[in-house]
């Protein structure tokens, strides 16, 4: 970071400038001890600490290439698990013609047999098992663990279990791993997460057996959910209400750049060893640096009561923007520290006391203490599996492209940017809720009107390009539902639980994308059952959705009892009375 420079008049700045019109002086505000709510203290402080200022972009910048190369760890298995096309190798002493049967494949050509060959076509036209190895036709410089540990035939769902074993880690790291960043902060479990990743990156190129690749991966998995989770919730937390939208969704570019980046990596380099070191190791070895750079949530260190640790972020914020000094801070800060004293004083009884200590250890359990809280977790959990279920069903769905595997991969990645671009727009101008609404019910028609068109017309016109149509517009709208999904959980749920939260939601989300091949592939006769069940399931989506709160330039919430008090104090909603608006 650049020496710090001199402050300057706060008047000079635009976020200063809107932040008194739209407060007054914080030194000239006469707020009642008892009316000082946390949430909007923190608002307030985030508001005068530069909205979009030089030091906001600088973290913007570094924690988007930590999410970026989340993707490359997600999508590497394309490249690191491919078979190539194979066949059995010819027995010593013989030519392959003596010693592999062939056949005709679909495009009139000559193969060899991939899992057979004679045991002695001199006497008879018996096959066995290939055991004299494979050879691999393709350019001898690109290399997989499929061709390294023969991973075919008998051996081919090997191959597929790296992956189910790296979305099994990815489960597992949102129970485990995620919740510790609620305890000790987003910053240092992402760090130290980073960095172990490094290791367990390095480590994975000399795995000798199947057995020891798969736990590597199960591992990186771990980390690799917890560092994406942890990232996404420090970017929220950098801004305040008015500032945050376009960042976070923004986000959302960087991971659409980490599958394009993944398919140039691809391509240039290689040999799978080498492109797991190139994923692993120079943003994660960059990541020392983010020590001084990242700064800790300033919502969390306030919601734990690290007033001296909030007092160095704050000047922090204030020498790099260069802004004039929060005024009477001191006193503003006194003031979280008496409420947190306050929290550990009084512990009454029953169910106080039950919600005070999840304040200080927060658990799953948490998500359930209070009413309120118990149907935004139960609801959040659903929105998160449906939407992980049909963005990974659709893909899986999609009728493969036919043409080059890293042009395929890049193309994927293109066509999720214009979602994120309208996903913004439509986040700014009508809210959070109707917004991932009205993308599930885009999601939802066109899945369920795949379902209703025929293969051709009366006439003998071929639709099969209609119902292509219709999957992709359908995954326009999931990818666009997908991405403002993590933002509002971010801000629905209170600070002292939030990585608890997202990281309990991104379990649900797993399991939907554990579960999508699955049941796209387990009957191919029935090959748009899928869909029918994904449009279904993405109906219900859309509407229990807006029995949620909006949280559109709302400030997110302290703790657990200020979501009830939010909840009840809030006008009821017309159109689903039962919980709110």
């Amino acid at each position: 970071i650049p020496s710090d420079p001199e402050p300057v008049d706060a008047v000079d700045t635009y976020s200063q400038r809107s932040y008194v019109e739209a407060h007054g002086n914080i030194q000239t505000e006469t707020k009642k001890e008892d009316e000082w709510q946390s949430a909007d203290a923190v608002e307030e402080l985030q508001q005068y600490l530069g909205g979009y200022g030089r030091y906001q972009v600088l973290i913007y910048f570094f924690l988007s290439l930590v999410y970026m190369r989340g993707g490359w760890h997600v999508w590497v298995p394309i490249y690191q698990s491919w078979t190539p096309s194979f066949h059995c190798s010819a027995s010593p002493g013989l030519s392959l013609d003596e010693s592999v049967p062939t056949s005709v494949d679909d495009d009139g050509v000559m193969v060899f047999a991939e899992c057979e060959q004679y045991v002695n076509l001199s006497v008879s036209n018996a096959t066995e098992p290939c055991h004299n190895g494979w050879t691999y036709l393709w350019n001898s410089s690109y290399t997989s663990i499929v061709s390294w540990m023969d991973l075919v035939c008998d051996h081919a769902y090997q191959a597929e279990l790296t992956t189910t074993m790296y979305m099994v880690g990815t489960a597992t790291g949102t129970i485990f791993l995620t919740p510790l960043a609620d305890r000790f902060g987003s910053k240092i479990v992402m760090l130290v997460c980073l960095w172990v990743q490094a290791v367990l990156g390095t480590v994975l190129i000399w795995a000798s057996n199947i057995i020891a690749f798969c736990i590597l991966k199960f591992l990186i998995g771990m980390t690799n959910i917890t560092i994406a989770l942890t990232t996404y919730v420090l970017m929220t937390e950098s801004f305040d209400a008015n500032h945050r939208e376009i960042p976070t969704i923004a986000l959302q570019f960087f991971w659409a750049l980490g599958i394009i980046s993944m398919a140039l990596l691809g391509y240039l380099v290689p040999a799978w060893q080498d492109l797991e070191l190139v994923i692993a190791l120079p943003i994660n070895i960059l990541s020392l640096s983010f020590i001084f750079i990242i700064p800790e949530s300033l919502p969390w260190l306030l919601s734990k009561g690290k007033i001296k640790e909030a007092e160095e972020v704050i000047n922090k914020f204030i020498r790099f923007n260069r802004l004039s000094p929060v005024p009477d801070l001191h006193n503003k800060l006194a003031k979280f520290e008496l409420k947190n004293e306050a929290k550990d004083s009084n512990s009454n009884s029953s169910s106080d006391d039950e919600v005070k200590g999840d304040l200080e250890n927060p658990s799953a359990l948490s998500l359930f203490k209070t009413p309120k809280l118990r149907i935004i977790s139960i609801i959040m959990f659903y929105l998160f599996l449906v939407n992980s279920l049909a963005y990974f069903g659709i893909m899986y769905s999609t009728p493969q492209l036919a043409g080059d595997r890293f042009v395929n991969l890049c193309l994927l990645g293109v066509v999720e940017i214009p979602a994120y671009i309208l996903c913004l727009l439509a986040n700014r101008v009508i809210g959070r809720r109707y917004s991932i609404s009205i993308f599930l019910f885009i999601c939802a028609v066109c899945n369920l009107a795949v379902l209703f068109i025929p293969e051709e017309t009366a006439d003998g016109t071929n639709l099969h390009h209609l119902k292509t149509a219709l999957v992709i517009i359908g995954k326009f709208g999931i990818t666009g539902s997908y991405s403002a999904i993590y933002l509002y959980a971010t801000e629905v749920y209170p600070t002292v639980i939030r990585n608890q939260a997202v990281g309990a939601s991104s379990f649900f989300e797993n399991i939907g994308g554990i579960a999508a091949p699955n049941m796209v592939y387990v009957e191919s006769s029935l090959a748009n059952l899928p869909l029918g069940i994904f449009g279904g399931m993405t109906i219900v989506g859309c509407i229990l959705v807006l029995l949620l709160p909006e949280t559109h330039n709302q400030p997110m919430p302290q703790t657990i009892d200020e979501i009830e008090k939010r909840v009840e104090n809030r006008q009821r909603s017309r159109l689903f009375p039962c919980f709110g608006n």
